[in-house]
Formats: structure tokens, C-alpha cells, sequence
């Protein structure tokens, strides 16, 4: 006789059975099979559903949270762990007393949260950051950018305690009035080689076999004693920006810093929203968890402050 399965339940049914005798589920045409007959054979029993529910899956990968301080070994960088996101603003901190068996379970609430939240035009990326040198440390740290503003969210178990750290950077756009005066110094600088060396090959040709000079020395007069102190300013001024490039270069990845303007006051407004909506979202998930959202008081000192180097 010809039965038909329930892909629910598992139970046998007769083969004209649209629908399962015993759960109910649709059955599919496809599921026929031919069985001999033997009326003795009973329904196989229906399997019992999990007693776990099915978890569900954080918004963003999760990466393994450890002690603080997990080190290794990877190549020599001159980098730090937060070079090429801009200049660094706010870093502030939390220790919650016991609760360093939590951290795990925090990250977990915390990446779902930023789902849920949805800071608007806001990309959460979790990454891996390296610390410069050659015994290094690897730390996950949740990236939540947003237009020029990159907040690195870093949760780990301290000992027995859970620590959270926040930190801002940030990158701001390249100055049009800083990017067209160190243009016209560099055509300026090739302008004045190109003079400084007509000028001294004029020099030369300018005498004659008896000593005397002729008239074209007198663009070389003007290139010596005009162009010549503003060349020696210009190239002082050029120096001084190369060494500065290779400064920020080596420091923050970012040889360009010398162009870039600092952040406006709507900018500094995106960026102190952005600061608030991640320490919102913490405190929010502590709840999740079940931990006191007390237990992280608000920072103070939001947005970014200018360094002079």
C-alpha cells in the first residue's frame, strides 16, 4: 500500500491524505513511497520538539572574548591599533566590579542591539586591531563609523571584572584654501629652480672674453635679489610641511593631516550623537543581560578636542 510521510511529524498516512491525521501539517505530492502491507505496522511516533528554543543569531559575527591583553607575535608595524581613522578624541572607560563572566554575554547583546537600534547612516564593523611592533596584542573592538567619526567599542574580561572602553576619532575632510596655498608653494618652489638656474647659466654668458658684461644680466639681478629670499621662505616652508606629513605618517597613517580641517559645530554635534546612541546601546544591553545600568555612569567630555600636533 502506498503511504505518505509527514515531513513535520514524521507520522504515516494514507496516500489520497492531503493533510497529516495526526499534526495536521500539508503533506507533498512528492513524499510517496510504496510500503507492503501489514497491518501490524503502527505510525512511527511523532518527534518531540526541542526543549531549547532556537537562539537568535547576533546582527554581526562575534569574535572570541578573552583577558585583556591577549598578545602574539605578527610583523613589525609602525602603526598603532587605530592609525588611519583620524585624529583621536574622547577615550573613556568602565570597570564593572564581578562581572567579568559576563563579557561574552554583553558583546552578544550589545552587536543585536545595533541592529535594533539603527543609528542612522551608521556602518557597525567588528575588527581585529594589532598594536604596533613585533610582540604585539590583538584586541576585537566593535568600529561603528559614521561621516567623518569612527567610535572603536572594546568589551573584555578584566580578572573577575567586565571592562568597557570607548574610544573617537576622527577624520576630517581635506581643506580646498590649505590644499590650493601648498600647491602654489610647490609650483612656486619648481618656478624659482628654474629661475635660480637660468639665472646662473646667464651669469656665465653674460661675460665677455674681456671681462665686460652684457644686458641680459639684468633678469638674473632680478631672480638673485627678488625671487631669491622668497625661494629660501618657500623651501624653509615646504621642509617644515614634509617633515609634518611624514609625522603624521608614521604616527596615524594619515599624511594628508596637515590639509585636513578641524571638525565644525554641526560635525561636533554628529560626532557627540554618535558617542551617546554607543554608550546608550551598552546600557541597554546591560539591561538585557540582566546587569544594572547604573553600574555605567555617563562620560563626561563628549566630542573631539583639538591637539596641537
Amino acid at each position: 500500500m502506498e503511504t505518505r510521510f509527514c515531513p513535520k511529524c514524521g507520522a504515516t498516512n494514507a496516500a489520497i491524505s492531503r493533510f497529516c491525521q495526526h499534526c495536521g501539517a500539508a503533506l507533498s505530492e512528492a513524499l510517496v513511497s510504496a510500503q507492503p502491507s501489514d497491518t501490524s505496522a503502527t505510525a512511527a511516533p511523532p518527534q518531540p520538539a526541542s526543549m531549547y528554543p532556537i537562539q537568535p543569531q547576533p546582527a554581526y559575527p562575534l569574535q572570541p572574548v578573552g583577558q585583556m591583553g591577549a598578545g602574539g607575535f605578527s610583523a613589525a608595524s609602525i602603526w598603532g591599533p587605530f592609525a588611519g581613522y583620524g585624529e583621536r578624541g574622547r577615550h573613556v572607560s568602565w570597570l564593572l566590579n564581578t562581572h567579568g563572566d559576563r563579557a561574552e554575554a554583553l558583546r552578544e547583546a550589545v552587536a543585536n542591539r545595533f541592529q535594533g537600534r539603527q543609528i542612522p547612516g551608521a556602518q557597525v564593523l567588528p575588527q581585529t586591531l594589532t598594536g604596533r611592533g613585533i610582540a604585539v596584542e590583538r584586541r576585537p573592538y566593535y568600529l561603528i563609523q559614521r561621516g567623518i567619526a569612527t567610535a572603536g567599542l572594546y568589551i573584555a574580561r578584566f580578572g573577575q571584572d567586565l571592562y568597557i572602553s570607548q574610544v573617537t576619532y576622527a577624520k576630517g575632510a581635506i581643506n580646498l584654501v590649505r590644499l590650493t596655498i601648498l600647491s602654489l608653494m610647490v609650483l612656486f618652489q619648481l618656478y624659482s629652480m628654474f629661475s635660480t638656474a637660468t639665472a646662473v647659466a646667464s651669469a656665465f654668458a653674460s661675460f665677455s672674453l674681456f671681462g665686460g658684461s652684457s644686458a641680459r644680466s639684468g633678469p638674473s639681478v632680478f631672480s638673485t635679489c627678488c625671487l631669491g629670499p622668497l625661494g629660501v621662505v618657500n623651501t624653509l616652508g615646504l621642509i617644515l610641511a614634509g617633515l609634518h606629513m611624514a609625522y603624521k605618517f608614521t604616527t596615524e597613517k594619515d599624511p594628508l593631516a596637515l590639509l585636513r580641517t578641524p571638525p565644525n559645530e554641526f560635525q561636533q554635534d554628529d560626532i557627540i550623537a554618535l558617542e551617546k546612541a554607543v554608550e546608550e546601546t551598552v546600557r541597554q544591553s546591560l539591561d538585557i543581560i540582566g546587569l544594572d545600568r547604573a553600574l555605567m555612569p555617563p562620560a563626561p567630555d563628549y566630542g573631539i578636542k583639538r591637539r596641537l600636533i
